[in-house]
């Protein structure tokens, strides 16, 4: 994954959920959801598993901010364990990406 992805996702974040639409916060999952499923490694498939479900709470009519952040906080800290695995040229990124989904504000 190119860095500018990781650095895209990460300003993203801390621009905070006003700044992206629903729409656009699918379209950014359903990326990392492709890239992610080109790997074999259990850390990685609750990632997905946990993208895949907050995809879904983004395309209901109504959003549950409560919920939304509660599965973007566990998935700050499921990346976060994956980054520590060290397996992976982009360690380093993939905690940074992490540690902003953890500090994630409404």
């Amino acid at each position: 994954m190119p860095t500018t992805k990781f650095t895209n996702t990460i300003k993203a974040i801390h621009e905070g959920a006003k700044s992206l639409t629903a729409e656009k916060g699918v379209a950014n999952i359903e990326t990392w959801e492709d890239y992610l499923s080109k790997h074999d490694h259990e850390g990685v498939k609750v990632v997905v598993a946990d993208l895949g479900k907050l995809k879904k709470l983004l395309q209901t009519k109504e959003l549950d901010g409560k919920a939304i952040l509660t599965l973007v906080h566990k998935l700050g800290k499921d990346t976060v364990n994956v980054a520590s695995d060290g397996e992976n040229p982009n360690s380093k990124h993939i905690k940074e990406l992490g540690e902003a989904l953890s500090a994630a504000k409404e």
